[in-house]
């Protein structure tokens, strides 16, 4: 089964994690910005981050056959310190037309305040003058009202759909889209998110339309091979090897294809 990971946080893994991933299928990478673990002071340290993800962790994929993109953002959870915003998103600017970068991301709400709103938008001003893919992390905490307002802020932006991919859903979240045609995305993520039978789950309910799943592996307790092993239960339950793989892999290119800095070529 080929396969696209297209949210995975590989700063936080080890070499030998990306072994694994290629011997598992797993072809392509998309590695969104995110929250470190600890708040950062100023612009330069994102401009470093950055940096990092589109030059080395390019590299260290393509050490074992697997391609690597980056999505570019002001976190949620910092985005809330409204002057490192403000010095942070002319970096984002700067940076979204790097040659890896196929979509702003991850942005979104953490603890829903209005601060975080207002970086959301500005990010999605940004993505629409660029022409880019966005991906919205819908919040933890809190995650129905929280969606709701993020769908609001979308719609009130007026961004395309077809533009436009929410991570992080649950069984909670997914009835939220009826009559929509934004991508939805789901994480395989335990302890946070949704375990593997959870998502084979909601694959089965709800179909593999415009739908996306991922490890969102970091730095937790989480694991760069949940996608292959949701491959592996949903074979077990008999769901045909090509929405299998229209899930895991041409969707993603799907979605991910839109951006021009998207290289990856089945």
């Amino acid at each position: 089964m080929r396969i696209i990971e297209p949210h995975a946080h590989m700063i936080a893994r080890v070499t030998d994690d990306y072994e694994r991933m290629a011997l598992a299928g797993i072809e392509a990478v998309v590695e969104p910005a995110f929250w470190l673990g600890a708040p950062r002071t100023n612009a330069g340290t994102f401009v470093d981050y950055f940096e990092l993800m589109i030059t080395w962790e390019t590299q260290r994929a393509k050490n074992y056959g697997i391609e690597h993109f980056t999505c570019i953002a002001m976190n949620p959870r910092e985005a809330n310190n409204v002057p490192l915003t403000r010095d942070v998103l002319p970096v984002v600017e700067r940076f979204c037309r790097r040659e890896t970068v196929v979509a702003i991301g991850e942005i979104g709400f953490d603890r829903q305040t209005d601060e975080e709103e207002a970086a959301i938008r500005a990010q999605l001003k940004l993505a629409k003058r660029f022409d880019m893919p966005v991906l919205v992390h819908l919040p933890h905490q809190f995650k129905k009202q929280g969606t709701e307002r993020t769908l609001r802020v979308v719609a009130d932006e007026q961004m395309n759909p077809d533009r436009v991919l929410l991570d992080h859903n649950t069984e909670e979240t997914m009835p939220l889209y009826a009559g929509t045609k934004y991508w939805r995305g789901m994480s395989i993520y335990p302890v946070t998110k949704l375990s593997v039978e959870r998502a084979a789950n909601i694959v089965e309910q709800y179909g593999v339309d415009r739908l996306l799943v991922n490890s969102a592996c970091d730095w937790g307790p989480s694991d760069p091979l949940n996608v292959p092993k949701l491959v592996r239960e949903l074979l077990r339950r008999n769901l045909s090897r090509d929405l299998i793989e229209q899930l895991v892999f041409r969707n993603p290119i799907a979605f991910f294809g839109q951006s021009d800095r998207w290289t990856f070529r089945p």
